[in-house]
């Protein structure tokens, strides 16, 4: 056999090495490939699951902020829109002193609920109540009972104090509820034939459904506090609620006296306060217009 030189021997091991070699580097490039790729999953999965997170916390926040605070708490199936005397719906008395430019101004603040949450006041003889609920749940809510609720014992009549006679000139609204306040037992009936308004009978709600609940209280004599319990059904579950009147105080009621001894009396009949002599007499004074 015949000896190759040593630098053809030596380059001819290169020439050989060399495909090695390239398949080593490729191989090399393509696992370097694949682990790039693999990272590279790794971090856009990992960014898609933080945009998504972020996204639907942003979503929640913003139906949050849409829907009113708590309204999927137990119990919130119910929200108490409005609380309000019906205007023209019985005499207003006034306890402490109270001044009024005349008998519109004095009729006009009777019957506002800012004026009547920051004054202590009370319904003459009669008072027609308007309560404005609307549903919030996906459920329909079943309000099973509605009922008045002293707050304390019935004291006698007020005799002092300013009296607006806010009634109205012909016929009143319709009135769908009645309630004595200074009965044994008050309870709300109707207004139509007397009966017991929720014996066999619910109000549904359904989500944004809104009812008005009119009803008329009277006491003939007493002075009494009182407020409305409702009991109704939310998700299956027995609920309750408490309403009030403007300036989360109970509504108050006193008898009305005939002969007006009230230091002050505003009516239609005058532009100013009578006193009670005038209030009570057959003719009105001359300058009352």
């Amino acid at each position: 056999m015949s000896e190759q030189a040593p630098d053809q021997t030596d380059r001819a091991d290169v020439e050989k090495a060399a495909p090695v070699a390239e398949t080593h580097y490729r191989g090399g490039l393509w696992r370097v490939g694949r682990l790039l790729k693999k990272y590279l999953a790794a971090v856009i999965g990992i960014v898609a699951l933080a945009l998504t997170a972020t996204f639907n916390v942003g979503l929640q926040n913003l139906f949050d902020g849409l829907l009113p605070a708590g309204w999927d708490e137990p119990g919130s199936g119910i929200e108490i829109v409005d609380v309000r005397r019906q205007p023209q719906s019985g005499p207003v008395l006034i306890p402490d002193s109270v001044t009024f430019t005349d008998t519109t101004d004095a009729v006009n603040k009777v019957n506002d609920p800012d004026w009547e949450a920051q004054h202590e006041w009370y319904a003459a003889g009669r008072v027609t109540w308007e309560v404005t609920l609307v549903g919030r749940h996906n459920d329909p809510i079943v309000i099973t009972d509605l009922r008045p609720e002293r707050t304390g014992p019935c004291t006698t009549t007020l005799r002092d104090g300013t009296l607006v006679d806010d009634v109205p000139a012909g016929e009143g609204e319709k009135i769908e509820l009645k309630t004595a306040i200074d009965a044994a037992v008050p309870e709300v009936t109707s207004a139509k034939d007397g009966s017991a308004y929720f014996d066999g009978g619910t109000v549904t709600l359904a989500k944004g459904e809104t009812v008005i609940v009119s009803i008329e209280a009277t006491s003939a004599s007493k002075t009494c506090q009182w407020v409305l319990d409702a009991d109704y059904v939310d998700n299956g579950k027995r609920e309750s609620m408490t309403i009030k009147a403007p300036g989360d105080r109970p509504f108050a009621i006193t008898g009305w006296l005939e002969d007006r001894p009230y230091d002050h009396t505003w009516d239609s009949s005058c532009s100013r306060a009578m006193t009670p002599e005038e209030a009570s007499a057959f003719e009105k004074p001359a300058d009352c217009t």
